[in-house]
């Protein structure tokens, strides 16, 4: 059983920040629980299929992105409240339509979380 209950986990997710990209789609993420160091990009689980760390790129406040590749317990993205994070897929385009996606990351303070993320995409 994850530290934080699956209910604040969605709470993270920006509700209608899904969109679709030139290449992909991103989504937003506000941290609205407490300080976080994401050291890891396990999976991404976009409705049923599996999405590498190597797609993924972090997009912190500061707007200098980050590849999920370059983020590790030795340099981690920080992730203070307060704080809104995009999550960029490349090589992934989402139809129209309802999608279920869980990111799996490694948080240094707590480890392994699964932020749920139900959405439409116009």
């Amino acid at each position: 059983m994850p530290a934080i209950p699956t209910f604040l986990l969605k709470k993270l997710y920006v509700k209608g920040s899904l969109r679709a990209e030139d290449d992909g789609f991103a989504l937003d993420l506000k941290n609205s629980i407490a300080p976080a160091s994401i050291t890891a990009l396990t999976v991404l689980d976009v409705d049923g299929e599996e999405i590498g760390p190597a797609q993924v790129t972090l997009i912190p406040p500061s707007g200098n992105p980050r590849a999920m590749a370059e983020i590790s317990s030795e340099a981690p993205l920080l992730f203070p409240v307060g704080a809104t994070l995009t999550l960029r897929v490349s090589g992934k385009s989402l139809d129209p339509g309802a999608h279920e996606i869980v990111i799996h990351v490694v948080v240094r303070e707590i480890g392994l979380l699964g932020i749920p993320v139900s959405d439409t995409l116009e």
